[in-house]
């Protein structure tokens, strides 16, 4: 089942992991088990509850957990820094940059945002190809309005 992942040091991230039913748990379990990959389950914290059973019945289930983090409460710690490096990392398409961000236009990004990494990167994306046309370059003024245009 699982020869083909052995020896690999490979991670498996599953995302929204709450919505998983118990049998997919299950087989996550089994894959961890016979082939030794790490296994990372990122969701809401009915999670631990998904991985418990209502009464606690998923033992064998729940005591493979290795921890649990809630990100919420880490949230603060480390957001203002996050931000800019996944900011930075968008602005310069993957690439390592020393250049340092325009505050006012950190500012910007980060006030039509609102801390969602996904409004974000639809906004970084959608105003570097406007500020290609014609060479305008970036600014707040460009960044505003762009912003005006996403869904909410």
């Amino acid at each position: 089942m699982c020869k083909g992942l052995r020896y690999k040091n490979w991670l498996v991230l599953v995302d929204e992991a709450e919505l998983l039913p118990y049998r997919a748990l299950e087989v996550l379990r089994r894959i961890h088990e016979r082939s030794g990959v790490a296994i990372v389950l990122a969701g809401m914290s009915r999670l631990l509850l998904n991985l418990k059973g209502s009464r606690g019945e998923y033992a064998q289930l729940y005591s493979r957990a290795g921890m649990a983090l809630a990100l919420a409460f880490r949230r603060k710690e480390s957001e203002a820094e996050d931000f800019s490096a996944i900011l930075g990392s968008l602005l310069s398409h993957g690439e390592v940059s020393d250049k340092p961000l325009v505050p006012e236009i950190a500012a910007a990004f980060r006030k039509h945002s609102r801390g969602n990494y996904r409004r974000l990167f639809k906004l970084v994306r959608g105003v570097a190809r406007t500020s290609a046309i014609d060479n305008q370059g970036m600014s707040v003024t460009l960044i505003n309005r762009y912003a005006e245009m996403l869904i909410h």
